[in-house]
């Protein structure tokens, strides 16, 4: 067959985020699809091979509990166990923790583990283990940028007996759960904490599918199986490469060459390139991530809102939408998809494309002929929306200076609130608390904006205390549509993911935060 395109249909139906955005579920994505021809390996996994991930995304640390990068995701899902897992619909489903209830009044969780799990260095996974990893994360001697993850509800864990903990909070807090399926729930070695120290993040333990082998900077990251893994028939790959391939069309090449086996997500147009290539599958679904232009609210010349709402009304979505993802993508109303439970109800931005609207409030803002300074990554799709956009922004009396920095520094100068004004993607938790309040919290550990609104606040404080999901949903569309209106991010679409990876590699599917699993993988021999 020519064409080796799939589609992943209902891959988030827990979240509905497919609802709206495939035609009623019918499977079809957004805007169209790259083609419906089965690829990929079928039928009967097979084992042994080494993955070979062509990536731009670098790796600053193995460490998950100083990392802020999301490629290091990809890595930790291979190396790591959470405490609880996510399915591809997003529910919560058991992993370290084999099963957990919550007190009456919320304030326990108690968690049920896994017995007769190792560390890839021999010690044992048991409840002295999770208390440790939780602690280390809560101790402010740590620094670790997840503390605020866990803080405040969380203020003490107790160890009831080797594979029973309790996690007890100062008043019910819902998110929680989630959480320990994300950075704070993967659980690190702590004799290999106590033997490296510092250099910990260069000499990862978990209790993963595969165990650290190398790494070097700017280079590759080294996996091999983990011959004691306490699930060996979920695991199908003797090894996995991480090949830093910092250039798309780069990867697509090794790809092709069978240099590599999986690339990065691409956009529509690189994808058009390859979708003839009968050694090639795409996976194509609409994804839980966005786009958004972000400015420091606390700092000139954005400390002004009416600057803000400038940008927000002079920004052409739909021109982003067709011109640069071919329809394959929605216009974005801010962090949640369509059709999620806690999803706001409009389709329509506040602030609609609108030049005169958008010259107006750059006169009030006393901003006309003001230049402007923009960064951007070197990354091809981000410099793609910016060229779009920067004309407009030049229509309204803005004279815009773009800026760039190289696609693997780019995100860490984002969240060390290093750039003013520039375009971040963020992708979806499984609970709407788990991006919502590192972002807009005026205390978020992510808040890279500055941005503070004493109601969004008390709104994100009260919604994590509600169990019943259409209660909570209904406080956080208010959340959404005050953030929305105050402008400290312009969204400008939720894309869809476009995943091409070799015809002989089984097992791949398409999460709503867009991270891969790569551990779940196999070729075909």
């Amino acid at each position: 067959m020519s064409r080796r395109v799939l589609l992943q249909a209902g891959g988030v139906s827990a979240l509905g985020l497919l609802i709206a955005a495939c035609g009623g579920g019918t499977g079809t994505a957004t805007g169209g699809n790259l083609g419906t021809s089965p690829g990929g390996a079928t039928g009967t996994p097979t084992s042994g091979g080494n993955l070979v991930f062509a990536t731009s995304m670098d790796i600053t640390t193995l460490d998950p509990a100083f990392s802020q990068n999301v490629s290091e995701r990809f890595a930790y899902y291979a190396m790591y166990n959470t405490l609880v897992g996510y399915d591809k619909d997003f529910n919560i489903v058991p992993e370290l923790a084999e099963k957990w209830e919550t007190s009456k009044d919320g304030k326990v969780l108690t968690l049920h583990l896994r017995k007769g799990v190792k560390f890839h260095d021999g010690t044992p996974f048991g409840a002295d283990a999770v208390k440790w990893n939780l602690d280390r994360i809560l101790d402010k001697k740590t620094n670790s940028p997840l503390r605020g993850t866990l803080t405040p509800p969380l203020n003490a864990v107790k160890v009831v007996d080797d594979a029973t903990v309790e996690l007890q909070l100062d008043t019910a807090w819902r998110p929680l759960l989630a959480a320990l399926g994300e950075r704070p729930g993967f659980m690190v070695s702590p004799t290999a904490v106590e033997k490296y120290g510092q250099d910990y993040g260069v000499h990862p333990v978990g209790t993963g599918p595969f165990q650290f082998v190398s790494f070097t900077q700017d280079s590759e990251l080294k996996l091999q199986r983990f011959k004691d893994y306490w699930a060996p028939d979920k695991v199908h790959l003797d090894s996995i490469t991480f090949r830093h391939t910092p250039e798309q069309q780069v990867q697509l090449t090794m790809l092709r060459t069978g240099e590599a086996h999986i690339t990065d997500a691409i956009t529509p147009q690189l994808a058009v390139t390859i979708q003839s290539d009968p050694s090639v599958t795409i996976k194509q679904a609409p994804s839980g991530s966005w786009y958004a232009l972000q400015m420091d609210c606390d700092k000139p010349p954005f400390d002004k809102p009416e600057l803000r709402q400038a940008i927000a009304y002079a920004t052409n979505r739909e021109g982003v939408k067709g011109a640069i993802f071919q329809g394959k993508a929605r216009v974005a109303t801010g962090p949640t998809g369509i059709g999620w439970a806690y999803s706001t109800s409009d389709t329509t931005p506040l602030y609609s494309y609108d030049l005169n609207k958008a010259k107006q409030l750059v006169q009030q803002a006393g901003a006309q002929g003001m230049t402007v300074n923009y960064v951007n990554s070197s990354d091809s799709d981000y410099q793609t929306i910016v060229q779009l956009l920067q004309g407009d922004y030049s229509k309204i009396g803005l004279n815009v200076k773009v800026g760039t920095v190289p696609g693997s520094d780019y995100y860490n100068e984002v969240v060390e609130d290093k750039l003013n004004w520039s375009l971040t993607k963020w992708t979806q938790r499984a609970d709407p608390d788990g991006l919502l309040r590192i972002l807009f919290h005026s205390k978020g550990s992510q808040n890279t904006t500055g941005y503070s609104n004493p109601e969004v606040d008390r709104l994100l404080d009260q919604a994590a205390g509600i169990s019943d999901t259409a209660e909570a949903a209904k406080i956080y569309q208010q959340i959404q549509k005050l953030v929305e209106k105050d402008a400290p991010y312009v969204w400008v679409v939720w894309p869809d993911d476009i995943v091409p990876f070799g015809n002989k590699v089984g097992g791949v599917t398409l999460y709503p935060d867009a991270i891969y699993r790569l551990r779940e993988l196999w070729i075909s021999q």
